[in-house]
């Protein structure tokens, strides 16, 4: 079940407030967990998936490393972006201009068909965490 809270927003333009659903925090799944869950589906060994999942981990920093994208077969794809200080020429443009490297992950078709709102299997449950900077209006 996907889990959400009721979150206020205000428009920019209107500057209207509006309550709008938002992803709850949840807790993540490590490594170990994962490996556990695909022992259990298959005959293969959780140290072998994790050894598996780790080398599968290693190989996508060096990819990125190099200047690769990661394409992940239906689950999508990852590939780096990055954020840097203007120049006023081209020939200006260098490496010391680069600010921030950021992965950014692409869901493939068949993840983002799955998780679709109303797709087989996806259910929404509400929760009554606090938002962040949200508190109590009781005095």
């Amino acid at each position: 079940m996907i889990k959400y809270i009721a979150q206020t927003r205000k428009n920019p333009v209107t500057k209207a407030v509006a309550w709008y659903p938002q992803a709850a925090h949840v807790e993540a799944l490590n490594l170990d967990d994962i490996a556990e869950r695909i022992s259990l589906t298959c005959t293969v060994t959780e140290h072998d998936i994790k050894a598996v999942l780790s080398a599968l981990q290693e190989q996508i920093v060096f990819a990125l490393r190099n200047g690769n994208s990661v394409r992940l077969g239906d689950l999508g794809s990852f590939r780096l972006t990055m954020q840097g200080n203007p120049s006023e020429t081209r020939e200006e443009v260098s490496a010391e201009k680069i600010k921030r490297i950021r992965v950014r992950f692409t869901s493939g078709s068949r993840l983002r068909t799955s998780l679709k709102s109303g797709a087989r299997g996806v259910r929404f449950g509400r929760t009554d965490e606090k938002a962040a900077g949200e508190t109590d209006s009781k005095e």
